[in-house]
């Protein structure tokens, strides 16, 4: 599995994107996008991609929630290059709705999904076992401020996420977090706990 982020303008409300390749761009590789962002600066990227001999050039959309700034340009991308699309929420550019648990192939590889709401309903973040690294989209990982009002569900999802081995994490927006994953996961697990603690007593 090749990890490619790609470019974005930093001109309109925007996240980053992923692109997922196989090592060697084998014929049978699925190239996957996660989170096509709203502009079409990624589809000029995947224009330029050496796909491989045989290998569609860009075979899945991967969302990691319906916000537009995440998924604004999946139809495009559809359209463009005839790409299926893959979202946990129903939406005008989904072709498959994911489910908790799923494994999906990209690239030469599998990501699972994990069902994560709390920033949205239909959030999910990915991982790939191979690369002990978590794709997060919008799902927080860092401690929040005390008056963070995010609630039961938030931190299931925190929970579900610190039972997998992380040693890098791709984010929706930021840099990309490549050491102190699971301290970072724990420590934001255990101040949820406290703050929705104190705010039931």
């Amino acid at each position: 599995m090749k990890i490619i982020p790609l470019p974005r303008s930093h001109d309109i409300a925007s996240c980053n994107s992923y692109l997922i390749l196989g090592t060697w761009n084998r014929p049978d590789d699925m190239n996957t996008i996660i989170d096509p962002g709203a502009d079409n600066l990624v589809i000029d990227a995947i224009e330029h991609l050496s796909a491989g001999l045989g290998a569609v050039r860009m075979a899945q959309v991967i969302l990691t929630h319906n916000h537009t700034n995440h998924a604004g340009s999946a139809m495009a991308i559809k359209k463009r290059f005839r790409a299926r699309t893959m979202a946990f929420g129903k939406s005008a550019a989904a072709d498959e709705l994911l489910a908790d648990g799923q494994f999906i192939k990209v690239g030469d590889d599998t990501l699972e999904v994990l069902h994560t709401p709390g920033h949205s309903p239909d959030s999910v973040c990915l991982y790939a076992p191979s690369k002990k690294s978590l794709f997060s989209g919008d799902t927080r990982l860092r401690a929040l401020a005390p008056e963070d009002r995010s609630g039961a569900d938030y931190i299931e999802s925190l929970m579900k996420i610190a039972c997998r081995d992380i040693q890098r994490i791709y984010p929706g927006h930021g840099e990309a977090v490549t050491s102190g994953c699971q301290e970072i996961i724990m420590h934001a697990l255990e101040s949820m706990r406290l703050t929705f603690h104190a705010r039931k007593h």
